[in-house]
């Protein structure tokens, strides 16, 4: 564990009992059966690429700086909102240029991925919390630090992770070499290579041709997307029951190292109140980044609208003019100066009105999925209201009814905070039901007790989010659609036969590939399908020289050849199981 220094992490703020205007208190019951679901969270997931533990013959040991020396290779914010099953993901890329904050004062500007550099791993980590908190104004309960033995180890824990590809991919840089198209299992160290690829190539129509165009947003996308069916993966081999999902937990908590507030039991929690979510529900958003230099050096910066991406990790990206208002007035008051309608007109609110029977207490009624919008209009009102989220109230989607009772005292000119409000409505939220104790049991395999089988990805954006400044086939927010990925003809496996001449070795020499043969009609041509594996003479192999690097040797595909769209989803197509 990590010692964080005091005010760097933001303290999740715990539901807070209601006051009805009078000073007294009240906590809403909670029901048999269920315990309070607790606040929301923001993580901070960092990947390092620090290759410590890692076997010599790893492709990702071999670098050009120590072992031990780690920059932040991944960067994502994760919200989790036990209360409403929710969760939201963004990846920072690395090259994003900022001010490095330490000791709550910026020390330079540098690529947000040096802030590990920062004070080394004990420090490093607390100030890319910092820098991450000043910058964007997003609150960070806690971390998760994870280097490539790590990832390898929970990747392995799970017995792989299922993947698709279109057609047999490279990249000489990570490692990555898939010689086949179609469904593979990638085991730890293959899974590092794949989410740390920036290079790939594919083999298509007789050659190697670039994939995408080699960014890093597109390599974040990607690593988004590896989650996704890593999550699947843990489904399928029983993570919903209480036992195998609590292993599976604890075993992931031993390979990572966590701040010092974090702990196993809370992370059991989370577990339990997510225990049925799907992981095609999770809201993925692409930051808008532009292109711009310091120096000899290419980095990022924020682009437009970057603040509504983290609007969703402040808790407030619904703006008033998201919220309809239904206002039932039952004050029993006939005369008033300025009527609710204006006042909650004038902060943006769209607002209609009635009359109805006297109330003694205000309160603010919406379904659950209209939470936030229930915080948002009870930030406007003095004495924090009573709230009633139930999804049989008969509202439209998007509407909020507000019920003045005789307590209303007045509307707010600038609203209370989002933490404060959601503070007290939180208490009102469906709980989480719990589970029965399981027995202590000794550490076992998880079972297949489970399968799910999801199919697509859904990727959510700001609806004026722009893409990346670039090239136009720089698009950060191209998706495969599963029809064009379905169209390659995937390779059969009995096509990869090779002998090799007994003074060749298969890591340094390549021979030409064998052709297999079709069985033709009369009026048929002769056609030849090639096989892309690790034996293809795509080009020659290089010995490093002493102090050149993998980059530096790394070669290029046909300028020749047409790109490929981006693989920023290995996940099967709909009607593939892997």
């Amino acid at each position: 564990r990590i010692d964080v220094p005091a005010g760097v992490l933001a303290d999740p703020h715990a539901p807070a009992t209601a006051d009805n205007g009078t000073g007294a208190r009240e906590r809403p019951a909670v029901r048999p059966g269920e315990t309070p679901a607790g606040p929301a969270r923001n993580f901070l997931i960092i990947g390092t690429d620090s290759a410590v533990g890692l076997d010599d013959d790893d492709p990702a040991a071999h670098r050009d700086r120590t072992a031990s020396a780690a920059l932040a290779d991944v960067i994502m914010l994760l919200r989790l909102d036990p209360g409403l099953r929710r969760a939201s993901l963004v990846s920072l890329p690395r090259d994003l240029y900022v001010p490095i904050w330490r000791g709550g004062v910026p020390v330079r500007e540098e690529k947000i991925a040096s802030s590990l550099l920062v004070g080394g791993m004990e420090q490093g980590a607390p100030t890319l919390v910092e820098t991450i908190t000043n910058n964007f104004g997003v609150p960070i309960h806690n971390f998760v630090v994870m280097d490539f033995h790590g990832f390898e180890a929970v990747v392995d824990e799970l017995g792989g992770v299922p993947a698709w590809f279109p057609y047999p991919v490279r990249d000489v840089g990570s490692g990555l070499n898939e010689p086949y198209g179609g469904c593979t299992l990638l085991d730890g160290q293959e899974s590092l290579a794949f989410v740390r690829s920036r290079k790939i190539e594919g083999y298509f129509d007789g050659r190697w041709r670039r994939v995408g165009v080699w960014n890093d947003l597109e390599r974040n996308q990607r690593q988004q997307s590896f989650m996704l069916m890593a999550m699947e993966r843990a489904i399928d081999k029983g993570a919903r029951s209480v036992l195998a999902r609590n292993d599976l937990i604890e075993a992931g908590a031993a390979t990572v190292v966590l701040d010092d507030r974090l702990t196993l039991r809370t992370l059991l929690d989370l577990g339990r109140a997510f225990s049925s979510f799907k992981p095609d529900d999770l809201d993925r958003y692409v930051l808008p980044v532009i292109d711009d230099s310091v120096g000899n050096s290419s980095v990022l910066r924020l682009g437009d609208n970057a603040s509504r991406v983290f609007d969703v990790f402040r808790g407030t990206a619904l703006q008033t003019e998201d919220v309809q208002v239904s206002v039932v007035d039952g004050r029993g008051v006939d005369d008033e100066a300025v009527p609710p309608t204006v006042h909650l007109g004038r902060h943006g609110f769209s607002v209609d009105m009635r009359t109805g029977p006297i109330a003694a207490r205000t309160t603010i009624r919406a379904a659950i999925d209209d939470y936030e919008a229930a915080v948002l209009l009870g930030r406007f009102v003095r004495s924090v209201p009573v709230f009633d989220f139930r999804d049989d109230l008969g509202l439209e989607p998007g509407t909020v009814e507000l019920r003045m009772g005789t307590d209303f005292t007045e509307f707010l000119t600038e609203p209370r905070t989002y933490e404060a409000t959601d503070a007290i409505a939180r208490d009102y939220l469906p709980g989480v039901l719990m589970e029965q104790a399981a027995k202590p049991a000794p550490r076992r395999a998880l079972q297949d007790d489970d399968p799910t089988t999801t199919t697509t990805t859904t990727t959510t954006l700001p609806p004026e989010e722009p893409t990346t400044t670039g090239a136009p086939e720089e698009s950060t927010t191209t998706t495969l659609a599963p029809e064009e990925s379905t169209t390659t003809t995937t390779l059969p496996p009995d096509e990869t036969t090779t002998t090799l001449a007994p003074d060749e070795e298969t890591t340094t020499t390549t021979l030409p590939p064998e052709e297999s043969t079709t069985t033709l009609a009369p009026e048929e041509e002769v056609t030849t399908t090639t096989l892309a594996d690790e034996l293809l003479p795509a080009e020659p192999t290089t010995t490093l020289a002493e102090g050149e690097t993998i980059e530096e040797i790394t070669p290029e595909p046909d300028p020749d050849a047409y790109n490929l769209p981006p693989i920023l989803d290995a996940r099967p197509p709909a009607g593939v199981k892997c």
